[in-house]
């Protein structure tokens, strides 16, 4: 049976957290960005070869051009690269994601150069050769297994492509260390393979590895697979995902590779550090300074950190952080950052030292994106135009905002204009419950902070006390 989204990114997500995880991305990021499909790939050599539109082995018929038409194995190179700088491409929203995720171990059966782009720091790996230069400096690796295009003005092969039966077949004698480092990977780290169906070719790829390895007992690897709309093509996908099951791979279904989009916002979140910004303002009214007490109460109960701009309600959530952290010998500085612009004169004076105080060079705009681009999660206290500034940017860019409606001010006004689903960016399997989403504006302030407590804990991914 198909896990669902937020149990593969707990699972995947603490393999990633831990550095060790590997990514293997399929044809459907390049779809996503304009490239075409396997299918459409080959479209000029299915006509060639007059089979019918219902013959799925790609390999195949690639091997069967070669072996009928003149000029074989160059002309069918020609064909496809001829297909591919037809189309006009740009790194989609995915691609950009890669680049945040922190994983230095990437494979591809990609022909296209939108990875490497995306992540320019990264080492490029093409062939057995490349595996013999040692002395580089690049952490991250992006692995090209089946050929590679040059990057900019009208492509070419810079690798010749993995395309034919024969190729698929001759692979491991052809480039026996990318083989060997790939069955290394796969048996040492957890693997997400992504913008793969179940009709593509390079599927098979998993599937040799996965059968050819000892079984365990739980989901060792992941896979988002895109479900078929015919009927008939479902039943055959099924199949496939009790195959994939059966050999220790965990399997996610899409309904479409645009999603796959949310899934790897959704893993970037899962695998930030865990960091929470706490917005908001009003801190002179008793009732407001009582709600932002206790939460800092508890939220000392989780293995988390605290990130601000100092504001006063800010403050008071991270004394009382740091207060109970201390009582119970777990108060470290750098578990609070307090983040301010440029250092001009005497520092804010603080009634008690908490936390880190961290000085940039960044202006009032670019300062709110670095520190909530780091947040896992945000939650509002009170607040007036400024923090809705900020609930909008943390908006924006996927980042789920917890209202205290009670507290009143920008805190109640996005709590009663906006959904629970748009302000949580909720995944479709999301367990949170609607009670929670009401109670944040409960007359009781201690009601309304365990509920907000309890989002928090869920948008967050944290384990711990509820």
């Amino acid at each position: 049976m198909p896990m669902t989204e937020r149990d593969m990114l707990t699972q995947y997500g603490e393999a990633v957290f831990s550095g060790n995880a590997a990514l293997f991305v399929g044809a459907g990021l390049s779809m996503g960005a304009g490239y075409p499909s396997w299918n459409s790939l080959l479209e000029d050599v299915r006509t060639k070869v007059r089979v019918p539109e219902d013959f799925s082995d790609l390999p195949l018929l690639a091997q069967y051009f070669v072996q009928t038409e003149p000029g074989g194995r160059s002309v069918l190179n020609n064909l496809i690269l001829g297909r591919l700088n037809e189309v006009e491409t740009k790194s989609s929203v995915g691609h950009k994601l890669l680049e945040q995720l922190d994983i230095d171990d990437i494979w591809t059966t990609n022909y296209d150069c939108l990875i490497e782009d995306s992540i320019p720091q990264a080492r490029v790996i093409t062939s057995d050769g490349d595996l013999l230069l040692r002395n580089v400096p690049q952490r991250r690796r992006v692995t090209k297994m089946h050929g590679s295009l040059s990057s900019g003005g009208p492509a070419r092969w810079l690798t010749p492509p993995v395309i034919t039966r024969s190729d698929y077949e001759r692979y491991e004698l052809t480039y026996p260390r990318l083989w060997a480092t790939l069955k290394a990977t796969y048996l040492t780290k957890s693997m997400l393979f992504l913008g793969f169906s179940f009709t593509d070719p390079n599927i098979e790829i998993l599937l040799k590895l996965s059968r050819s390895l000892q079984k365990s007992e739980y989901a060792e690897h992941f896979t988002v697979l895109r479900r078929p709309d015919d009927p008939a093509e479902r039943r055959l996908h099924d199949l496939r995902v009790v195959d994939l099951e059966n050999s220790n791979i965990g399997v996610c279904e899409v309904d479409n590779f645009e999603q796959l989009n949310e899934f790897l916002s959704r893993l970037v979140r899962r695998t930030k550090k865990k960091k929470i910004f706490v917005s908001g303002g009003a801190p002179d009214s008793g009732d407001v300074t009582e709600v932002a007490k206790l939460l800092g109460s508890r939220l000392a109960e989780f293995e988390l950190g605290i990130i601000s701009l100092a504001g006063k309600a800010a403050m008071i959530v991270s004394y009382e952080f740091g207060r109970e952290r201390r009582m119970t010998g777990r108060y470290d500085p750098f578990s609070i950052e307090l983040f301010f612009r440029q250092k001009s004169g005497e520092a804010p004076a603080l009634k008690e030292r908490v936390g880190t105080a961290i000085y940039t060079n960044y202006d009032q705009a670019d300062l709110r994106r670095h520190v909530i681009d780091q947040s896992r999660s945000m939650v509002v206290i009170g607040g007036a135009d400024g923090t809705m500034d900020e609930i909008e940017l943390a908006l924006g860019m996927g980042v789920p905002v917890i209202p205290l409606a009670h507290t009143g001010g920008a805190a109640r006004a996005a709590w009663s204009g906006r959904t629970m689903p748009e302000l949580l960016s909720l995944d479709d399997d999301s367990t949170v419950r609607q009670d929670d989403w009401k109670l944040l504006n409960d007359l009781d302030p201690r009601v309304a902070v365990s509920a907000a407590v309890r989002l928090i804990r869920q948008t967050m991914y944290l384990s711990g006390p509820t």
